[in-house]
């Protein structure tokens, strides 16, 4: 009976440690990290092609950086990477252990190393840190298997209670240091404001980009503006925001993937669809492997609404490289051969390309032409052009303008800011 309660009290402290290191990491990581993850995804790629491999085996870290893309396709879901990132965690926990497998406080040592490795990862701008530590414990684990050792005596029931205690003190030592991490928050809250906008989740925008955050940070405030622009608040709105002028906006032409990922989203709620693609790929080339995930399936969404039907199925062609993406690049060449099928007369990306305009590097004039030659221009890109003529000054080109766009006969029903400079 002894013996037999032994072998329990053994298998417990053997598991107690792994188990509460892999469910805290997944539960805080897909709580604190969440769109961290997801942006991490959008931006990173994997694709069994011959071009991706030569690239990825020119680069310095070859072994890891594939390892960490490979990973990184299954971000998609918040929940998976926090899965992904608890496991490397645990590994590292066992890897530690292993090699000081012979002492007494073995798997206390695990512990601190697995929650200081947490702590390094959760910090890092890609899954390529984590997997990097984890590739040095599994060498120095494998290393530790040909070394001797001295076995020392049980520690008994003092260290069993000790590794309880020192568990859970690490584990929400870590967890608080993590939750209260300024520099956490800040990241979290910026990548859930692109993701938001990305998926066109303009409310989550604004419930995000606050008016007192864009106070803080003036670098929300075009997203904020964005999505009152999306959601048809932009002339009722717009003031209460901290906007300093027609940068405000955020079309000030800075070259950045950043800058690119916002001004295809301009483009493509103001109904220019061809910019919006040119800024899709702008955005895309500005990654590391000159595409990634979400500028993929962004283009894919894209091109396809516009009807080119050829380049929709090339960059499908593509994303079915990608073993997490695969199902959705197969459902996206269903979508283009029933459309295909089903489209009667000249294709609406011929349409447009011809009666499209040269974009510059003028918003007003990018804005005014979008609204006299893109056949889908919507009715965003005239409060945008409002917008811009506004925070310029123009008050007398802003008059001519609202004119066009609105019925201003009954002026008390024009939004806020625009009556308020009209009526001036």
């Amino acid at each position: 009976m002894k013996l037999r309660k032994d072998k329990i009290v053994s298998m417990l402290e053997s598991l107690v440690s792994p188990v509460a290191i892999l469910l805290t990491v997944w539960y805080v990581t897909s709580r604190i990290l969440r769109y961290t993850l997801l942006m991490q995804e959008q931006k990173g790629i994997f694709l069994w092609t011959p071009d991706y491999l030569r690239q990825t085996f020119s680069d310095p870290w070859p072994l890891t950086t594939l390892i960490s893309d490979f990973l990184v396709q299954f971000y998609q879901n918040a929940s998976d990477g926090a899965l992904i990132t608890a496991i490397i965690v645990t590994s590292i926990y066992f890897c530690a252990s292993q090699v000081l497998r012979f002492f007494k406080f073995r798997n206390l040592a695990g512990l601190l190393a697995s929650c200081a490795s947490w702590y390094v990862i959760a910090h890092s701008n890609t899954p390529h840190t984590g997997v990097v530590i984890l590739v040095f414990s599994l060498a120095a684990c494998l290393i530790s298997t040909f070394l001797p050792y001295r076995r020392s005596e049980k520690g008994g029931s003092k260290v069993w209670m000790l590794q309880i205690v020192a568990t859970a003190g690490l584990l929400f030592g870590t967890t608080f240091l993590l939750a209260k991490d300024k520099e956490l928050k800040d990241n979290e809250k910026w990548y859930a404001v692109e993701y938001a906008s990305r998926s066109h989740d303009w409310n989550l925008v604004l419930r995000i980009a606050t008016i007192g955050t864009c106070k803080s940070d003036v670098s929300y405030v075009p997203y904020a503006l964005l999505a009152l622009n999306a959601t048809g608040q932009l002339g009722e709105k717009m003031m209460d925001y901290p906007v300093s002028g027609p940068e405000s906006l955020g079309e000030d032409g800075t070259e950045s993937w950043s800058n690119y990922s916002l001004n295809s989203l301009i483009y493509e709620v103001t109904g220019c669809p061809n910019e919006a693609i040119h800024m899709t790929y702008q955005y895309g080339a500005a990654m590391p492997h000159a595409t990634s995930f979400g500028a993929l399936r962004q283009m894919i969404r894209l091109q396809t609404e516009n009807e080119d039907f050829t380049l929709a199925r090339k960059y499908a062609e593509i994303l079915m490289r990608s073993p997490r993406n695969r199902q959705i690049a197969e459902n996206a060449m269903k979508t283009i051969a029933r459309m295909e099928a089903e489209s009667t007369g000249e294709p609406m990306s011929n349409v447009s390309r011809v009666e499209d305009s040269m974009i510059s590097n003028n918003p007003v004039y990018n804005m005014s032409s979008i609204i006299s030659n893109c056949r889908n221009s919507t009715a965003a890109a005239g409060d945008r052009l409002l917008a811009h003529l506004l925070l310029s000054g123009k008050h007398a080109e802003f008059c001519s303008t609202l004119e066009h766009v609105y019925d201003t006969g009954n002026p008390e029903r024009l939004p806020k800011y625009f009556r308020l400079l009209y009526l001036q």
